[in-house]
């Protein structure tokens, strides 16, 4: 069971700061598509074989990994990376090594503005509404999730790039909304925040689990609300309504700035997992969670809605619990309902 990551220095190399795998890597044989070409192994002085292949038609050695000099194809080679880390080549502070000549970043941390949520077993459910039944011993693998919901300008920046289609622009919808730049992006359907997601960090995202939710909102304690069984949900905590429609937003009658609400921030960092906005999740909705389906539930295989999460600034405390859940169908959209998005983080080469 994991249950968090340590990012410890091991290794016999160091490189800004960076490390390379202990044992000395194999030297795979280049290959060449002319069939005229010559190659010959060669003992190097630390007593490993590397490739010398020759093209015919050229002077010297083509490219080989291992001779400690980063060629053409090559990120890494040896001790020579090019002064590169995991944050200049797009994560967060961790642990990057090199394989095969190029960059191992599965133990680098996750990219800024996504938080690490570790892997392992939490509860999910409670006994306080019937569709939040029955309560399970579920085990999701470690992924990253957005620090907040995604705001109009990160989804403006897909539309530019023809990947996305424009939010609605009804009432109390943030597109188009001049000072709500960085408010969470509502008023879309479940599509939208589906191409959204695969469209983000070269495609490498996608629309959260509703497990992934809840154990991002929740953590391994069983926790009513992301900050804890106490205090009850207040506008302290959450952008909700403090008490009927003339206090929507608390008082403000919209969302505000994602992430305006540090004290409600999650155990793993992320903000507004309880108001501003509903979330759109992966899963189709059923009416109660399937028994059997205990590591990495994705729910049912179809259904005609999909599970939306956390409450919104429409809603007073109930519905922010981290195990409460809604509904809509796909094609649905709503001036309480945004997004956020999930990443599997890369696995070893």
């Amino acid at each position: 069971m994991e249950e968090g990551r340590i990012w410890m220095f091991v290794g016999v190399v160091s490189v800004t700061g960076c490390l390379e795998y202990p044992h000395p890597l194999p030297a795979p044989v280049a290959e060449t598509s002319s069939e005229t070409s010559t190659s010959s192994d060669t003992s190097t002085s630390s007593g490993t074989i590397a490739d010398s292949t020759t093209d015919a038609t050229s002077t010297g050695p083509i490219a080989e990994c291992g001779n400690g000099e980063v060629e053409d194809g090559e990120e890494c080679d040896g001790t020579d990376w090019n002064g590169a880390t995991c944050e200049s080549v797009g994560f967060g502070l961790g642990q990057l090594a090199c394989a095969s000549c190029q960059f191992d970043v599965s133990r680098c941390g996750p990219p800024l503005g996504m938080v690490e949520v570790p892997g392992g077993v939490f509860e999910m459910g409670s006994t306080q509404q019937s569709n939040e039944q029955p309560i399970r011993q579920v085990h999701v693998d470690a992924f990253w999730i957005d620090e907040t919901e995604v705001t109009v300008e990160a989804y403006a920046a897909c539309v530019d790039a023809g990947a996305c289609s424009e939010p609605g622009t009804s009432a109390n919808c943030n597109w188009k909304v001049v000072g709500r730049e960085d408010h969470p992006v509502n008023c879309l359907t479940w599509f939208q925040a589906d191409s959204h997601c695969r469209w983000a960090d070269d495609g490498t995202k996608r629309l959260p689990t509703e497990a992934e939710w809840e154990k991002a909102a929740r953590g391994t304690d069983g926790r009513e609300y992301p900050w804890g069984d106490t205090p009850t949900a207040s506008c302290t905590h959450a952008v909700m309504s403090a008490g009927g429609t003339s206090y929507y937003g608390c008082g403000a009658g919209r969302t505000w700035l994602a992430g305006s609400r540090p004290l409600g921030v999650s155990p793993y960092g992320a903000h507004d997992m309880a108001g501003n906005v509903r979330e759109w999740t992966a899963d189709w909705y059923g009416g109660q969670y399937d028994p059997a389906d205990l590591v990495d539930p994705a729910g049912p295989d179809t259904g005609t809605s999909r599970v939306q999460r956390g409450g919104a600034w429409t809603n007073t405390a109930p519905p922010l619990r981290t195990t409460a859940r809604s509904s809509s169908g796909p094609g649905s959209s709503s001036n309480a309902v945004g997004f956020r998005c999930a990443r599997t983080p890369p696995a070893p080469p």
